[in-house]
C-alpha cells in the first residue's frame, strides 16, 4: 500500500485561492511534524493534507508549460495545462528534508532536471474541490540549469512559454496552476510600478 507524507490540516491558514505567502515557522513544521499515512485514508481524511512540492520551472527567463494528453489516465484533465511539477512524497524520500527530497525525485522523474537552484515562495492551501481539500502544495521557483523535457512523453507534452504566452492559456490551466499564473502576473505588475 502506497504511504504518504502528511501534515494535519489544523497547521495551515484557512484556504484561499491564491498564493499563500511562504512562512518559514509553516515552511519548518511542514518538515518536522509531517509523517507517512496509507493514501487511501489520506484521499478521504479532511484533518491531514497530504504535502505536495510543487515546482514552477523557469530555463532561461521561459516557462516550462505542459498539457495533458488522453494517455495521463484521468479523463477530466485531458487538455488542461500545468504549470507545476510535482507530487506526493513517499517514504523513499524519508531522510534529511523529505520535502526537498520528494522535490528533486519529481524534478528528474518527470521534467529530466537534476542541475537546478530552488527557493520556496508560498504554499497552495484550496478547498475548491474534494481532491484540493486534502493536498497543500509547497511551491519552489525552480531555475534549471539545463532545459527541461517531458518524461513521460504518452502522458504530457511540454515546451517553453513566456508568461504571456501563459496568460493566452490561462482558462486552460488546472486550479493550481491557475493559482502560480495569477502569482506571476501580479509579480510582473508590481515590477512595472515606478
Amino acid at each position: 500500500m502506497e504511504q504518504v507524507y502528511v501534515v494535519p490540516a489544523s497547521l495551515f491558514p484557512p484556504a484561499q485561492e491564491a498564493l499563500i505567502p511562504l512562512e518559514e515557522a509553516l515552511l519548518q513544521a511542514i518538515e518536522q511534524k509531517g509523517f507517512f499515512l496509507e493514501r487511501a485514508r489520506a484521499e478521504e481524511d479532511p484533518t491531514y493534507r497530504q504535502i505536495i512540492p510543487y515546482a514552477l520551472v523557469r530555463y532561461r527567463e521561459r516557462y516550462f508549460l505542459m498539457r495533458r494528453t488522453q494517455g495521463g489516465g484521468e479523463a477530466r484533465l485531458y487538455g488542461r495545462y500545468t504549470l507545476g511539477v510535482g507530487g506526493h512524497i513517499n517514504p523513499q524520500d524519508a531522510g534529511g528534508n523529505p520535502l526537498l527530497n520528494g522535490l528533486r525525485r519529481e524534478l528528474a522523474e518527470e521534467v529530466g532536471v537534476q542541475r537546478y537552484s530552488a527557493r520556496p515562495v508560498g504554499f497552495i492551501v484550496s478547498d475548491s474541490s474534494p481532491v484540493s481539500r486534502v493536498h497543500a502544495g509547497v511551491v519552489f521557483v525552480v531555475e534549471a540549469a539545463e532545459a527541461p523535457r517531458v518524461m513521460e512523453g504518452e502522458k504530457l507534452e511540454g515546451r517553453l512559454a513566456s508568461l504571456p504566452e501563459v496568460e493566452e492559456v490561462y482558462e486552460g490551466l488546472e486550479g493550481w496552476s491557475q493559482i502560480l499564473a495569477a502569482w506571476l502576473a501580479a509579480l510582473k505588475k508590481a515590477e512595472r510600478r515606478p
